[in-house]
């Protein structure tokens, strides 16, 4: 009877901190709807960082309150204990709240977006193609503005716009200032001897072959690039290629084998996420012919166990190649464009459910039989949430927009990439704050 009741407390404590905790991000959100209503829903938005710092103060003040609470439900129980000691009942499980303070936020925010600012945040694009500036290296007045008029969901920067520590972190700090909405910032730095970023040079990937070898490289990287203010990275390179397969993958996998590179991959997967910034594994399936003409059960014996592995352990980003994946879909079709390969074999049997990206539209593969419209179009229809650097992004938003407009595309479908995007988002300012 003791233990029955001392469960009991556990469990009424469990519910009384999750209770109190919702409540409080709800105060939080009702004070920032007070606030749009007088100096805007977009000004209060825009202090996301001071949202964020309200969020945390709501829920010290609530693991306060609950502890309290617990203290006087502990002396309930006690006499409980004492009072029902010999007596034998059958008690019902409390039911614990499942509510999720991150959701509570994403809904808030998606709340007051409108369409056309959902529509635009499916995309991320270099900075570069954003502002017309042949090589960015500073945000200034035409990064303000550029983002102001096209309120995207990430920017990817290359090498080039990177001179010194300072000035990376600069550029970056600005460029997330001018922005209404929480922005995705990323690079693309993989282990390997290349200096790039300021991130000193180590192995390539090739070379590791434990996953506490691999999981220091990453997390060299990851806290590298963290404090620069990058929040995703566009690797590691989930794919296994034989020594003689695709020339550009060499020493970029981690083996030739599905099972021994698993767990290395899910070692890069989770010390970058551990230390805030989002994985994107590259690129499912594969981006080689032979990938490309494996039937469905052979990808399942070799390169998903890959891709399973890190969905199993939340990784929060899965590229999509434009490979034709014709042996395991069926059909003649770029995989970031296919329903059969994303909705159905990606998300319904692998069961994932994080942030699908296409890999680069601008990408000849796309170019030379679709329009920027029409691969915008087609990737969302396919279950895409972020759309990569599309060869004109104005053509492609537009395309999209029109797209929900006349209910080609509806706008629970953008509503669940948004919701899958900003959750994302949320997650890693709250485990910064």
């Amino acid at each position: 009877m003791r233990d029955e009741l001392e469960n009991k407390l556990k469990r009424r404590r469990r519910r009384i901190r999750n209770q109190i905790l919702a409540y409080a991000v709800t105060v939080v959100i009702i004070a920032l709807v007070i606030m749009g209503g007088y100096l805007g829903i977009k000004a209060a938005v825009k202090n996301f960082r001071n949202y964020n710092e309200k969020v945390s103060e709501a829920i010290e003040e609530a693991e306060a309150n609950a502890s309290a609470a617990a203290e006087q439900e502990s002396a309930e129980v006690s006499a409980a204990v004492t009072q029902e000691s010999t007596e034998s009942q059958t008690e019902n499980t409390d039911t614990e709240s499942d509510a999720d303070p991150i959701d509570e936020l994403v809904e808030a925010l998606i709340n007051e977006m409108s369409i056309e600012q959902m529509v635009a945040g499916m995309f991320m694009v270099s900075p570069e193609s954003l502002t017309g500036v042949s090589k960015v290296i500073q945000a200034g007045e035409s990064t303000k503005n550029a983002i102001t008029q096209n309120p995207v969901g990430g920017l990817v920067y290359s090498a080039a716009s990177y001179q010194s520590d300072e000035q990376f972190s600069e550029m970056l700090a600005n460029t997330m200032s001018f922005s209404e909405f929480p922005l995705f910032l990323a690079v693309s730095r993989e282990c390997g001897a290349q200096d790039l970023y300021g991130v000193d040079g180590g192995k390539n990937a090739s070379e590791l072959t434990d996953s506490d070898s691999v999981y220091e490289e990453y997390s060299a990287i990851a806290q590298k690039l963290s404090a620069y203010g990058v929040n995703m990275n566009l690797a590691p390179v989930a794919e296994v290629v034989s020594e003689d397969g695709d020339a550009s993958l060499q020493g970029r996998t981690f083996s030739s084998d599905a099972s021994t590179a698993a767990p290395l991959v899910n070692a890069a997967v989770q010390s970058m996420q551990e230390n805030g910034v989002s994985a994107v594994l590259q690129k499912f399936p594969g981006i080689s012919d032979k990938a490309g003409a494996k039937s469905l059960e052979e990808l399942n014996n070799s390169e998903f166990l890959v891709y399973s592995m890190a969905i199993q352990n939340g990784v929060d980003c899965i590229m999509v190649s434009h490979v034709s994946a014709e042996g395991a879909t069926g059909e003649d079709k770029p995989s970031s464009l296919s329903e059969a390969m994303i909705t159905d074999i990606l998300r319904g049997s692998l069961g994932y459910d994080g942030i699908v990206m296409t890999d680069r539209l601008n990408d000849e593969a796309v170019t030379s039989k679709y329009t920027p419209a029409e691969a915008a179009v087609q990737a969302v229809q396919a279950g895409a949430d972020i759309l990569l650097e599309p060869q004109d992004y104005a053509e492609a938003y537009e395309g999209v927009l029109q797209a929900v407009q006349d209910g080609t595309i509806s706008t629970e479908r953008i509503h669940e990439s948004i919701y899958r995007i900003y959750r994302v988002k949320y997650k890693n300012v709250l485990e910064e704050s």
